[in-house]
Formats: structure tokens, C-alpha cells, sequence
């Protein structure tokens, strides 16, 4: 199978280096701390910075903050596993200016450093995966963004949503797995439909 996978929160550990650097920077904002911790995105109400703030926040930072992020667990494991198994890998992410001046190589760089093994590596040029997904044939691809995850559904794209502690209420009746070894069983189970 063809299986396409984004990288931040699917791969790598995005919401938690986020949650970190948010919580230092703030210190120099008006130091309020996480102000909802319900909130269910760390942009948008955990903290009182504006639209503005979290924009300037990560067009001066999102870089270098990808260079630090920590696999997921188990993720190279599981990678590893199905690449054995004869998938074939295509890491499909959104990463782009004003966030980054050069997003392949930084994410390049990022795979090599934690050993992750992947078939290609592709940057989408928009927030929507929908047409890479068509060009390289993905048979599902695996996101943690659920209004994307339904924008490529809607395109016959056949997607699972990866869990994080910010969109479990949001999944509805999409597909979901909870971490690495639970998506290599929907793989798994994939393969044998």
C-alpha cells in the first residue's frame, strides 16, 4: 500500500514542543500563564495572545522549533515495521513560508537525525494534501487535522485521523487511531480488505 503520512503530530511530537515554547515565550508576553487549560488547541484560547502574537510567534521560531521536535512514540518502530512489510511511505506535510524559509532541508535534516526511513518526502503547497495524495496514488493517509482529514475524504481520499489531546473531540464518526502500533493494525486490517 501507498500510505501517506503528515508529520507534525503524526511523526513527530509537535503539540508538546509547541505547548513547551509557548509556555517560555509567554513569560516575556504578559507572563498570564495557560489562562484555559481546556482549550482544546494550544493556538487558539489555552493562552491570551492574539492572532497576531501566535502568527509573529511562529513566522520568527517554527524553524528552528522543527529541528527539536521528538518523535512520536514508537513512530520509527512502526515506520520501520510496514516499510518492511512492503508499504511504501510518502511523508506529505504543509510546511512553508512565512513559517519556513527552507522547509525541505530542515525536515529532511529532522528524518535523517532521528533515523526516520520513509519511501519520499513531499511539501505540500497547501494546508489541503488532496492533489499530492492523487499524484503519488496514497491508498489512506494518516492526519492529525480533522477538517482536512474530511476535505480530502469528501476528494475520495481515503483518510485516518491520528489522535492528539486537542482534536479527540472533533473526530466524530472518522476513522481514528490512537497511536503507532493502532495505526499499523488499521493498516494491517487495510491490506487484508
Amino acid at each position: 500500500m501507498r500510505i501517506g503520512l503528515d508529520i507534525d503530530n503524526v511523526i513527530s511530537d509537535f503539540d508538546k514542543t509547541i505547548l513547551e515554547e509557548f509556555v517560555k515565550e509567554d513569560k516575556n508576553k504578559r507572563n498570564s500563564g495557560i489562562i484555559n487549560p481546556d482549550s482544546r488547541h494550544i493556538t487558539k484560547g489555552m493562552f491570551d495572545w492574539s492572532n497576531e502574537e501566535v502568527e509573529d510567534f511562529f513566522c520568527k521560531n517554527m524553524e528552528n522549533l522543527a529541528k527539536i521536535l521528538e518523535p512520536r512514540e514508537d513512530v520509527k518502530y512502526y515506520m520501520d515495521k510496514m516499510l518492511e512489510d512492503g508499504h511504501q511511505l510518502y511523508l506529505i506535510s504543509h510546511r512553508a513560508y512565512p513559517h519556513y524559509n527552507k522547509p525541505y532541508e530542515v525536515t529532511a535534516e529532522w528524518l535523517k537525525k532521528n533515523k526516520i526511513n520513509y519511501t519520499k518526502l513531499i511539501l505540500s503547497k497547501t494546508p489541503d494534501k488532496s492533489d499530492e495524495c492523487k499524484e503519488y496514488a496514497i491508498d489512506v493517509m494518516v492526519d492529525d487535522r480533522v477538517g482536512q482529514c474530511v476535505k480530502m475524504i469528501n476528494k475520495g481520499i481515503n483518510c485516518i485521523v491520528m489522535l492528539t489531546r486537542y482534536n479527540y473531540k472533533e473526530v466524530g464518526s472518522l476513522k481514528s487511531v490512537s497511536g503507532w502500533e493502532n495505526l499499523y493494525e488499521e493498516i494491517t486490517n487495510y491490506e487484508k480488505k
